[in-house]
């Protein structure tokens, strides 16, 4: 199976497809994900998401990052997704992916601050313990997530609003990671744009 697949099969799981909060204005979704899915595969297409193994490309506290302009994942290592912390970080990079997808312009630390959340809701579905998975992933982010995961529980498929004291503490750390102010500008896939739920 090629990593491209692997990638795929991730954003449909049933701990991705859970994931449906917003974050001033930012939306993050699992049926965002699931389209965003269709841009992996291993054969040619037009709006595919390219998957490299570019250590060099990482940051150092990551297993993979985004490259918006060339439209690719880059991964630490092709046994990336075989760690739960690996598939974490997977997530994390694809929610920049589904705001390209969305070709939204966010603030920085807002999007960061949303992939984060995404990271840790995907821990927590799969029924492991954030700081544990993830040494030295932010306290308050995770309980963001812990929150967020537990009213989606009982909004049945409506997407959960952050409350403007999350949003502010989300961004709060954002700042403390040095995330920079401005914004990021997304223009799809390779031009394919997606505005659904």
């Amino acid at each position: 199976m090629s990593l491209d697949l692997d990638i795929q099969r991730l954003l449909r799981s049933n701990e991705v497809k859970q994931i449906n909060f917003t974050m001033a204005g930012i939306r993050v979704s699992g049926h965002g994900f699931w389209e965003l899915s269709n841009c992996f595969s291993d054969q040619t297409m037009g709006h595919r998401i390219r998957v490299t193994v570019r250590p060099a490309l990482v940051g150092p506290h990551a297993e993979a990052a985004y490259d918006p302009g060339g439209d690719k994942i880059n991964l630490r290592s092709a046994t990336v997704l075989g760690t739960p912390f690996g598939r974490a970080s997977v997530v994390h990079e694809c929610t920049h992916a589904q705001m390209d997808l969305r070709g939204v312009h966010t603030p920085i630390r807002s999007e960061e601050g949303a992939a984060f959340i995404a990271e840790a809701w995907y821990l927590l579905a799969c029924n492991l313990h954030v700081p544990t998975a993830s040494p030295g992933f932010p306290a308050e982010i995770a309980a963001i997530a812990a929150d967020l995961r537990g009213q989606a529980a009982r909004a049945i498929g409506r997407p959960v609003a952050m409350t403007p004291d999350q949003i502010n503490q989300a961004r709060r750390v954002m700042v403390s990671f040095r995330y920079p102010t401005g914004h990021y500008h997304s223009d799809g896939i390779r031009g394919h744009r997606y505005r659904g739920p």
